[in-house]
């Protein structure tokens, strides 16, 4: 066997383990993209029946407005039928995820959830296209160099054989494959380096996703507890102070302490309410900013010569993701509620404005005021809160203030660069 031969033999060889590797990596990303299918539709089973749970509706009072709100939640398409009757598939029932499920309590009914594969998924078939196509031309470079080493063999059994060194077809072969086997190489590590990649990607993925279900859980474990408590509480003290004032045995400078403490309750129960109804997951969702403002200030109990202002700029309230409106409203919560009770408010404005890189959100009023820097002992937990939920925003907050002269609370928020 001549040199010819054996290049021929190697180059084939390696051609071989080239083509064995791809199709094993091939079989083994459609393993791993079947896998990553089924995580996801078990996924979405266990939020769809935790959001279900939760809205506390049987199917047969699930409106079209609330199943579009439910697929929002779930990032899906959301459709509801009974056992006897069978919905038409979707026409892109391809290119999706769907899956039915039965609804607990309700046997009779049925849902049928579709949705688009997560962006991993897309990525990995993609990535098993991207694949087949290096297959494809790593077949045609390496057609190429046989071709060249099949000619240059028949060149060397020619005439003009004696006068061309015996080495030169061996060494252009050599080289030939040379450089084919370091190409093969650095393609395989550059494949090992995004599939380890990919499996941190896809690991950070997971921790993130089940931080974010005990962070929903926790929110609604303690928007229960509160009502069960504290709310149940309050009530039972305020019939116990109505039955005391019914009994029209009290002194009139003891009667109207009871009336203010009675009202003083109803207030801060109303407080309570309104921060439970911000735990519900989905309550900002589909309401725009002005709307949730307006609701939280008719959420206070103001006499009649309180007044709050809003002077909000359109533009900058747009820039605002509505992912951010709940914790930006448990902040201007707390400053208006600071204002009613610390400052003894009588004139409350609400501003929003923006440049190129920023947005600001500022609560004003004419209050008492005080002195920012100087610790008061009856602080509590108010301003610490505000400024963590800020720095969770990616914002930052500042407070202004001086005796006599009233407080703002001014939050800064950077415009979210468009994806």
């Amino acid at each position: 066997m001549n040199l010819s031969s054996r290049s021929l033999g190697l180059a084939l060889l390696l051609l071989l383990l080239f083509l064995g590797t791809a199709v094993t990596l091939q079989w083994w990303l459609r393993r791993e993209t079947r896998q990553l299918q089924g995580m996801a539709v078990e996924d979405l089973r266990g939020r769809l029946a935790r959001t279900v749970a939760v809205s506390g509706r049987t199917p047969d009072q699930w409106d079209p407005g609330f199943l579009r709100e439910l697929g929002a939640m779930l990032g899906a398409s959301v459709e509801v039928y009974r056992t006897e009757t069978t919905p038409a598939v979707p026409a892109a029932a391809g290119s999706v995820l769907q899956f039915t499920q039965e609804i607990a309590g309700s046997p009779d009914w049925r849902l049928r959830v579709t949705f688009a594969p997560p962006a991993l998924i897309r990525v990995q078939i993609l990535h098993q296209r991207i694949l087949a196509a290096i297959v494809l031309l790593s077949l045609l470079l390496a057609i190429v160099p046989l071709l060249l080493a099949l000619l240059d063999s028949r060149r060397a059994l020619g005439p003009d054989s004696g006068t061309r060194s015996p080495w030169s077809s061996a060494r252009a072969s050599a080289v030939g494959m040379e450089h084919f086997a370091k190409i093969s190489y650095e393609r395989t590590a550059a494949l090992a380096q995004e599939h380890d990649a990919r499996l941190r990607a896809e690991q950070d993925l997971q921790v993130n996703r089940t931080l974010l279900d005990r962070s929903v859980d926790e929110r609604i474990r303690l928007g229960r507890e509160l009502h069960d408590n504290i709310c149940q509480t309050l009530y039972a003290v305020c019939l116990t102070l109505e039955s005391v004032q019914k009994k029209n045995t009290l002194a009139p400078e003891l009667s109207q302490r009871v009336d203010q403490c009675m009202t003083e309750l109803r207030r801060l129960n109303q407080e309570v309410r309104s921060f439970l109804q911000q735990l519900e997951p989905a309550r900002m969702h589909g309401q725009s900013f002005a709307g949730a403002l307006t609701g939280l200030i008719k959420s206070f109990t103001m006499d009649e010569e309180v007044r709050i202002e809003q002077r909000l700029d359109e533009e900058a309230v747009a820039l605002i993701p509505s992912a951010q409106f709940p914790e930006i409203m448990n902040i201007l919560r707390e400053a208006v509620s600071n204002s009613l009770r610390h400052g003894r408010a009588r004139h409350i404005t609400l501003l929003a404005g923006r440049n190129d890189q920023q947005i600001a959100l500022a609560v004003q009023d004419d209050g008492a005021g005080f002195v920012p820097a100087r610790p008061r002992p009856a602080a509590g937990h108010g301003l610490g809160n505000m400024q963590a939920r800020a720095a969770a925003l990616g914002g930052s907050l500042r407070i202004e203030s001086v005796p006599g002269k009233g407080t703002r609370v001014l939050l800064t928020l950077p415009v979210a660069s468009p994806s």
